[in-house]
């Protein structure tokens, strides 16, 4: 009997086509997560008032937390509801521009963008985003 080596070489040739063949046709995508906990903190001055705008984005609804006055419930996708009371607040502290957008880490992005151009339409022009918590609170950054 005659012992034959096995040919690996046409299978090498083959290897070394397709790597790099595989690797440009890849699609490399990178998911990062913003955690802006610290957006409240900063060297810009407390305002006078103790009025404070909180959106909370959960999939269920989203909420209203205006600190120092009430906290309402709408329905996702009602933007119509969500922009009316904007309006009203807006009216009510006009000096008051800022607003915290708490978002789940389950809601899609176009519903975080649905609020902020709404917010943005009532005219708070200066929005930042923060996580909730699972507990539905806003997360404090390190140190708080």
């Amino acid at each position: 009997m005659n012992a034959r080596e096995l040919n690996v070489t046409p299978l090498m040739n083959l290897f070394v086509a397709i790597v790099p063949l595989l690797l440009l046709s890849a699609v490399f995508v990178s998911v990062t997560s913003i955690d802006l906990g610290s957006a409240g903190r900063g060297d810009t001055p407390q305002e006078e008032s103790d009025f404070q705008l909180i959106l909370r984005v959960t999939p269920s609804a989203w909420w209203v937390d205006a600190r120092g006055e009430t906290s309402t419930r709408i329905d996702t996708r009602d933007g119509d509801a969500l922009l009316g009371i904007l309006d009203t607040l807006r009216a009510a502290h006009p000096e008051h521009t800022s607003v915290l957008v708490a978002c789940a880490r389950d809601v899609e992005y176009s519903e975080v963008v649905a609020v902020l151009d709404l917010a943005a339409l009532a005219g708070f022009a200066d929005c930042a985003l923060v996580g909730l918590s699972a507990s539905g609170n806003v997360q404090q950054g390190e140190g708080s």
